[in-house]
């Protein structure tokens, strides 16, 4: 099991991801949420390609919100942090931080809130429709779960 609270990735921004400005356009955050979070899921063993394929459980994002701080510029490094923030089997959500990999100034947070859904659109009980996804997850929501701020 994963028992780091927060997971994290590292990404240098593309010219592609920028303005003509040369800063990152704000709907790549989102982008970068999501990345984050799938290393989340991967670092849990809850492999969501392969859970998808598997059982038909989708994980829609139900709300999301970026708030930005500074600009993130081409070519700059940051790091991408996701922690799980509420787990309960049937909703899920995340609180996300964008750093500066030179500096460590705070560029942006963000949160994204999740269901889980069957093949027909359907929410479900993660415990009930995946038993063995709702372990992986709740093993490091429960280790950490009273360091949340819920």
């Amino acid at each position: 099991m994963q028992t780091s609270k927060r997971s994290f990735i590292l990404h240098r921004t593309q010219y592609y991801e920028t303005d003509a400005m040369k800063i990152v356009h704000h709907a790549n955050y989102v982008k970068w949420m999501e990345e984050a979070r799938l290393r989340y899921f991967d670092e849990c063993g809850f492999h969501w390609k392969a859970v998808e394929e598997t059982t038909g459980i989708m994980i829609p994002v139900l709300f999301q919100s970026v708030q930005y701080k500074q600009m993130v510029h081409f070519d700059e490094e940051i790091r991408i942090e996701c922690e799980c923030t509420k787990f309960n089997g049937v909703k899920m959500n995340f609180q996300y931080t964008f750093q500066s990999c030179e500096t460590e100034e705070l560029k942006a947070v963000g949160i994204t809130k999740h269901g889980f859904l069957d093949r027909n659109y359907h929410p479900v009980a993660l415990q009930e429709y995946y038993p063995q996804g709702f372990k992986a997850l709740n093993e490091r929501w429960e280790y950490h779960r009273n360091e949340v701020d819920i």
